[in-house]
C-alpha cells in the first residue's frame, strides 16, 4: 500500500520493546533456524497472496514500483516457481492486472479471488471476480461472483472448500479508492462443484492484511490491522466442530501486512509469522521472525529476515518456509523481487 495508507501505528511501542527483550533470551533453548536467498522473481511484486500448487509456488498478479504508473503499477503475471531446478517461469497471464487478490490451490485447479484492479476512477476497485485456470489450460475462466466485493482478506482451504475470512469491501456505492472501503469480519466458504457460496458465523475482528495457516487440521488466523487504527497482536484458531474462532496466546508484537507459514514437520515444526510493515517514528518493515511451537503457548524471536519486507507472500512447502516479493520500505516504494527461504536446522528439545 501507499504512505497515505500505512498510517497504522504499533500497539504500544514500549511494550513491543519489552517482549522482543523477553523473547531473545528465550530464543537459545529453542531451534537453529537458517535463511537461503534463491533466485530472484522474473517481476518483483509486493500485495500478493500466492499458493503452493503441484509442488510449485504460484504468484498471481501484485503491484510492483517497478512498473509504469500508467498501468497502475499492476502486474498480470502468473509467475511460478520450480524448488526441484530453483528456476522461475510465466504461465497464463490474468485477464488483467489486479493486487490484494487471494489465490487458492484445489485439486487441478487455481483460483484467484476478489482483489482490486483498474476502474474508471480510480485503482483501487474492490472486485467480485472468481477466475479459475485448470491445470493444462491457457485461459483463465471467470466462475460464479463472491457475494460482495472483497479485498485484503484472508484464504484457507478445508474439507474440499474455500474459506475466505475478514478483508476489505466498498462501505457504499463508491468503490474507486482505498478510503472508500471498510473492514469486514465476514467468513464465506466456496463449493467448487455448485460454484456457489456460502455465509458462515463471522470472524473475529473486522480487519484487514491478516493472515491465515490451515496446519496439521487446525487453522490460524494471525495479526491484521484495523482501518485508522493499529496492527493487531490477536491469534485465533478456529474450532472445526463449532465453527467458532477461539483465542490464542497473542504474537509478541503486532504485525499487519505479513505473511504466516510452518516450519519444520510433525511435533517439531513451528508456527512462524513473518515481514509486515508499521507507520511508528516515521514507519518502517519489521526484520524480527516470531514463532511458536505446536504443543506451546508462547511466541518467540526466533531469526530476523535477511531482507525485511511487507506485503511478501509466505508460503510452506516440505518443512521450508518460502518469504517471496513485497516491498523493502512502507507502502509502494522499493518493491523487491527477491526469494528467502527458511530452514530448521536443528531439532527442538521436547
Amino acid at each position: 500500500m501507499n504512505r497515505q495508507i500505512t498510517r497504522i501505528l504499533l500497539s504500544g511501542i514500549a511494550l513491543a520493546s519489552a517482549c522482543l527483550a523477553q523473547a531473545q533470551t528465550q530464543a537459545p533453548e529453542a531451534a537453529a533456524l537458517r535463511w537461503e536467498t534463491l533466485a530472484p522473481m522474473p517481476i518483483g511484486v509486493q500485495e500478493i497472496y500466492p499458493a503452493v500448487h503441484g509442488g510449485r509456488l504460484v504468484v498471481a498478479g501484485g503491484l510492483s514500483s517497478e512498473l509504469p504508473a500508467s498501468q497502475g503499477h499492476l502486474s498480470d503475471a502468473l509467475q511460478i516457481y520450480d524448488p526441484n531446478t530453483g528456476r522461475w517461469s510465466l504461465g497464463p497471464s490474468l485477464p488483467e492486472g489486479r493486487h490484494h487478490a487471494q489465490l487458492i490451490s484445489l485439486g487441478s485447479s487455481l483460483y484467484l479471488i476478489g482483489g482490486f484492479t483498474r476502474c474508471a476512477g480510480g485503482d483501487w476497485c474492490a472486485s467480485r471476480d472468481v477466475l479459475r485456470l485448470e491445470d493444462g489450460h491457457r485461459t483463465w475462466q471467470r466462475m460464479g461472483d463472491l457475494p460482495l466485493a472483497l479485498t485484503e482478506s484472508t484464504a484457507f482451504v478445508q474439507q474440499g472448500q474455500i474459506h475466505l475470512i475478514s478483508g476489505r469491501s466498498p462501505r457504499g456505492r463508491a468503490n474507486a479508492q482505498w478510503g472508500d472501503h471498510q473492514d469486514v469480519n465476514w467468513h464465506w466458504a466456496y463449493l467448487p462443484e455448485q460454484d456457489e457460496w456460502r455465509v458462515l458465523p463471522e470472524g473475529p475482528a473486522r480487519k484487514s492484511s491478516a493472515a491465515a495457516l490451515s496446519l496439521d487440521g487446525q487453522v490460524w488466523l494471525v495479526g491484521g490491522r484495523e482501518y485508522k487504527g493499529s496492527n493487531l497482536r490477536s491469534v485465533h484458531r478456529l474450532d472445526a466442530a463449532t465453527g467458532h474462532w477461539l483465542p490464542e496466546a497473542p504474537l509478541l508484537f503486532a504485525q499487519a501486512a505479513h505473511g504466516v507459514g510452518q516450519v519444520g514437520k510433525g511435533s517439531n515444526s513451528l508456527l512462524c509469522s513473518v515481514g509486515g510493515e508499521y507507520a511508528e517514528n516515521g514507519g518502517g518493515v519489521l526484520a524480527q521472525v516470531q514463532c511458536r511451537a505446536q504443543n506451546e503457548s508462547r511466541w518467540q524471536v526466533l531469526t530476523e529476515m535477511p531482507e525485511p519486507r511487507h506485503g511478501l507472500g509466505v508460503l510452506s512447502l516440505d518443512g521450508q518456509l518460502y518469504a517471496i516479493g513485497g516491498a523493502r520500505q512502507p507502502g509502494l516504494n522499493q518493491t523487491s523481487p527477491r526469494l528467502d527461504r527458511l530452514s530448521l536446522v536443528a531439532a527442538r528439545q521436547p
